[in-house]
């Protein structure tokens, strides 16, 4: 029996399609990336745009690329090990390409019940050590420097400062009594 040659392709392999695959599987295979990662990384191995695309849908349609799951996953590791601001960690998800509607919406359900300002000031309670002895205004302005480039807004950084600085100066007249 001869194969109509329209059926014959549905068996035919396309070799840049498979070489697309083999490099994001194994870039999947040692951590989650976006979408546009994925893209970026199979366009730098000089694949073809259609071969690319092809990838791309093959891994959305298996579940293995997902911005919003990324984006959940990225933002609960980095609040567990490097504390961080809203406004770094929008940049950062919007820098590996995650579309700015689902950063908002994940980090607004994920900041929900969050207390931005408790997070800084835990934070700036493990680094008290740096801003004892220092005069008021120096210790505040390296307060505000840290939260600031970690992504807290002004607010948040001046009032957790203060609470900080608050502590800090109690003990410095206590330690002098």
């Amino acid at each position: 029996m001869k194969l109509h040659p329209e059926s014959a392709k549905l068996f035919q392999r396309d070799e840049a399609v498979e070489k697309a695959k083999n490099i994001a599987l194994r870039l999947l295979s040692g951590r989650a990336y976006t979408q546009r990662e994925i893209q970026d990384k199979l366009f730098s191995k000089d694949c073809s745009e259609q071969a690319v695309v092809e990838t791309l849908k093959t891994l959305d349609r298996l579940g293995l690329i997902d911005d919003r799951r990324f984006a959940r996953q990225f933002v609960e590791e980095r609040m567990r090990l490097k504390p961080a601001g809203r406004m770094l960690l929008l940049r950062d998800l919007k820098r590996r390409g995650v579309p700015e509607a689902i950063v908002v919406e994940v980090l607004d359900d994920m900041f929900a019940e969050a207390d931005p300002v408790a997070t800084a000031t835990d934070m700036l309670v493990r680094r008290a050590h740096r801003y004892c002895g220092l005069p008021r205004d120096k210790a505040l302005s390296r307060m505000y420097g840290f939260l600031g480039r970690r992504g807290f807004d002004a607010s948040v950084a001046r009032a957790a400062a203060q609470v900080v600085w608050k502590e800090i100066g109690s003990e410095t007249t206590d330690n002098h009594r």
